[in-house]
């Protein structure tokens, strides 16, 4: 049985071997939506805006080839904010600012298919795709909260780290200088909603989904 399981595992592997396949190291920017109450009233009351949540993007992607026009991907990839803010129309008696700040992390995994329309031997050649992926997310407001019933101020920490499922999909151009490497860009829109955690009582699903513009190195083998 030992030797039977041994033989299919080294039989699988040697099936995905016979698949081109390629390495991906993408680098580019996130823009969120920030399509949801709780994002709507913060950008109300605080002193920051949706472009300030514009930020860096990181990924790692392992394709794997089905054949000319087709392709089974899965991607890692790395999005953080920290925004400082203040309240917009509210200071202390003294006219002191009243400050709290936003955090948003993103880990975003994802299994993608992938269909090049002149396959992927070309110089210049183009794809679309769509997929679907597991975010492991982090929101933390943290400083000074008013608490509007009262008017007092109180410092405070709340925070929502969960797991969410989503949607996106894609389209980019590649350029492949070499048999082995390629230069490439690529969108992408990511449609996902988490669940708040129970300091946010009352508020609906947090918008996780945006817009991504990223360029990458691909590595090809065989």
């Amino acid at each position: 049985m030992k030797r039977m399981a041994i033989g299919l595992a080294v039989s699988a592997l040697c099936s995905l071997a016979a698949f081109a396949h390629s390495m991906n190291l993408k680098f580019g920017l996130f823009v969120p939506s920030l399509q949801s109450d709780l994002w709507e009233v913060n950008l109300q009351n605080l002193t920051f805006d949706k472009a300030d949540m514009i930020n860096t993007y990181y990924a790692g992607e392992y394709e794997m080839f089905l054949g000319r026009n087709a392709s089974l991907s899965f991607e890692i990839g790395s999005y953080t904010r920290n925004v400082y803010a203040q309240y917009r129309d509210y200071t202390f008696e003294n006219d002191a600012p009243i400050f709290q700040n936003i955090s948003l992390r993103l880990t975003p995994i994802e299994a993608n298919l992938k269909f090049y329309p002149m396959g992927h031997r070309y110089r210049v050649f183009p794809f679309v795709g769509a997929g679907v992926e597991l975010v492991a997310w982090t929101y933390q407001q943290w400083g000074d909260f008013i608490n509007f019933e009262n008017d007092s101020v109180n410092e405070g920490f709340a925070e929502s780290r969960r797991l969410a499922v989503g949607l996106n999909a894609r389209a980019g151009l590649v350029f492949r200088f070499q048999s082995r490497l390629a230069f490439a860009l690529e969108a992408k829109y990511q449609h996902v909603k988490g669940r708040l955690s129970e300091y946010f009582e009352g508020f609906a699903p947090l918008d996780l989904g945006g817009f991504s513009a990223n360029a990458s190195i691909n590595f090809y083998f065989r």
